[in-house]
């Protein structure tokens, strides 16, 4: 077998190379002009395990990386996702801090991840595919005057006009996946992130099933056919990521404890005529909920004062409820919140019926509980945050 290479997005200068560096310190990884559909292509035709943004807390998912397709099609496997904060340093050839910014140019995400500074500048924006490629358009191209970088890319010493222009609570989820192959390598393939990435401690499933804003019977028994196993409120499966398949489909990416055996609860035809379920679509060391959980408390005191909490961006949505570990990215507010409503209604009903449960999870409970008894789901209020 040819020899497995590691391909980042746009390469270490880049976010995403940024966030390589970060989360696998001294591994050596390629990545440089390949755009997201030829990364997509290596993913099926060769052994690569490669690093691409996911999901942004103002843009959203971001379709161009095919990702979740790749997943669901099982044409490639997840092996690792985690967030990062992202930051954009304004960098200027103007000569003086207060002249008039005419245009901006970055990755085309950046129009919304900083829309409040641009438009604070009155700046037309100029999209590029990458901040890389953005750095080099400024400094060859005269007529533009901004730019909104990577930390670290400005080598060059322009002027900076703001160290991060970044709209609050901008944060990514990047993921590392395989080609399909990849579950069948030896840790010699694999080399140094071998060890990087194993043991496992959790498996990725998909399900795919119609958008509706009343869970039907079917979607109310598929929950409580996942969580019939679970012996704590840790091993209950988690819905990480909600996206829209058109027309009127959605896929929830899964992950899940080790310990919860997907197969034994699931056929490959999947569970009903509406509902579709991919088993077996990565494995990994590094569990996402618990990490979500601790950015977000980390990073943004202000979340941690609420029970329930839901992010609008521009194009998408979070909603979370730390206390139970639960966060869930979505593309449409109206369509994830039942879905989160639904799914912390099942972990008060389980808590109440006696699954393990930490101290802070039993006190969290015995807050809730008279208005859950009373009220049900409709209990739970999600309070804005980040705005």
């Amino acid at each position: 077998m040819v020899e497995p290479k590691l391909v980042v997005f746009k390469g270490e200068k880049s976010q995403t190379g940024l966030a390589t560096l970060q989360e696998f310190t001294g591994i050596e990884f390629q990545g440089g002009d390949e755009k997201f559909a030829d990364i997509a292509e290596m993913l099926t035709q060769e052994p690569v395990i490669v690093v691409l943004p996911l999901w942004n807390s103002h843009v959203g998912e971001i379709p161009r990386t095919r990702i979740l397709e790749l997943l669901f099609e099982n044409k490639s496997r997840l092996y690792r996702v985690w967030p990062k904060s992202i930051e954009f340093e304004c960098i200027s050839k103007l000569a003086r801090s207060g002249d008039k910014v005419g245009n901006i140019v970055s990755v085309h995400v950046a129009e919304v991840q900083c829309s409040r500074f641009i438009s604070q500048k009155s700046a037309k924006f100029i999209a590029e595919d990458s901040t890389t490629e953005a750095y080099r358009r400024f400094r060859e191209d005269a007529e533009i005057d901004a730019a909104l970088c990577a930390p670290g890319q400005n080598e060059h010493g322009f002027r900076i006009l703001r160290t991060d222009a970044a709209n609050p609570m901008n944060f990514t989820s990047f993921v590392l996946l395989g080609c399909w192959e990849s579950k069948d390598w030896s840790p010699e393939d694999w080399g140094a992130l071998y060890e990087r990435l194993n043991p496992s401690e959790g498996v990725y499933f998909g399900v795919q099933m119609p958008i509706l804003s009343v869970a039907s019977e079917d979607q109310e028994e598929l929950l409580n056919v996942l969580t019939a196993d679970a012996k704590s409120v840790d091993e209950i499966p988690k819905i990480i990521f909600v996206t829209k398949t058109p027309p009127d489909q959605c896929k929830l990416l899964f992950e899940s404890s080790t310990s919860v055996l997907i197969s034994d609860i699931m056929t490959e035809e999947g569970y009903s005529s509406e509902i579709s379920i991919s088993q077996d679509m990565g494995q990994t060391n590094s569990r996402y909920p618990t990490r979500i959980c601790d950015f977000i408390r980390n990073n943004f005191a202000d979340c941690i004062k609420y029970d329930f909490i839901r992010h609008i961006g521009t194009q998408t949505c979070f909603f979370a409820c730390l206390p139970l570990g639960i966060v869930t990215h979505g593309f449409d507010e109206r369509i994830v919140d039942p879905v989160v409503k639904l799914i912390i209604n099942k972990y008060f009903e389980l808590i109440d019926i006696g699954i393990n449960c930490s101290p802070e999870q039993s006190e969290f409970f015995e807050k809730h509980k008279e208005a859950y008894y009373k009220h049900g789901m409709d209990f739970i209020n999600f309070i804005d945050v980040g705005l």
